[in-house]
């Protein structure tokens, strides 16, 4: 389908909530594709079927486009995270359903989550402020879910919580740029590869061993 057919077919009959979303997914695409900065207003408008004037009536200007698709898949995710912890029996099964919806939630919206990783960098002032105030909550969740399981002497305690979460969502977060959806490899069966690659690296069953092995190093004799 071209651009022209593509914006005939889902502008008709759209209220504006429809409109604003549409630009929210139309930006998220060009600015992963092409860059922020490379992006323009006038381009976004032609796509959604709007006058670069009618734009404006929707947004203040292409920053705030960033910014809000930013919040929006901020809040996605940290919504499906809460959900999981709750839902949890311990804090290996928290930890497994937190990875599973957070893999599942940012792959059904590719285009938002890679933007917000990757752009984040161009928002100023308090909208910056605020997208990294959310992303910090988000971070602050996994940190406790971890450091709970530290706690309770199943996910190993030599190795600091705020570390042990930022490498987690490390491995989580740019998976992104790599997945291919044409590919028989599910959203749901990366999550449990993912999940097993990280829970079994961080038991404390792996501390111990980690432990063994430096032990039986500087006993060995040179």
């Amino acid at each position: 389908m071209t651009d022209q057919a593509r914006v005939s077919h889902v502008g008709a009959g759209e209220d504006a909530a429809g409109t604003f979303q549409r630009m929210l997914a139309i930006a998220a695409r060009l600015f992963w594709a092409k860059g922020y900065a490379a992006t323009t207003t006038r381009e976004i408008a032609r796509l959604v079927g709007l006058q670069k004037g009618s734009l404006y009536h929707h947004i203040e200007g292409k920053e705030e486009l960033l910014y809000r698709l930013c919040i929006d898949a901020l809040e996605r995710v940290q919504e499906a995270a809460e959900q999981s912890v709750h839902q949890g029996t311990d804090a290996t099964d928290r930890l497994r359903r937190l990875i599973h919806h957070h893999v599942t939630s940012m792959l059904a919206d590719r285009d938002k989550h890679a933007t917000m990783l990757i752009e984040l960098r161009s928002l100023t002032g308090e909208r910056r402020s605020e997208v990294i105030r959310l992303r910090d909550r988000y971070e602050a969740l996994v940190g406790e879910v971890i450091a709970e399981g530290q706690r309770e002497g199943i996910f190993r305690a030599d190795i600091e919580p705020r570390y042990l979460t930022l490498s987690l969502l490390n491995l989580l977060n740019w998976t992104i740029f790599w997945f291919d959806p044409e590919r028989p490899l599910s959203p749901e069966a990366l999550s449990q590869i993912l999940s097993t690659v990280y829970i079994e690296g961080v038991s404390s069953l792996a501390g111990r061993a980690d432990g063994w092995r430096q032990d039986r190093t500087k006993r060995a004799p040179g």
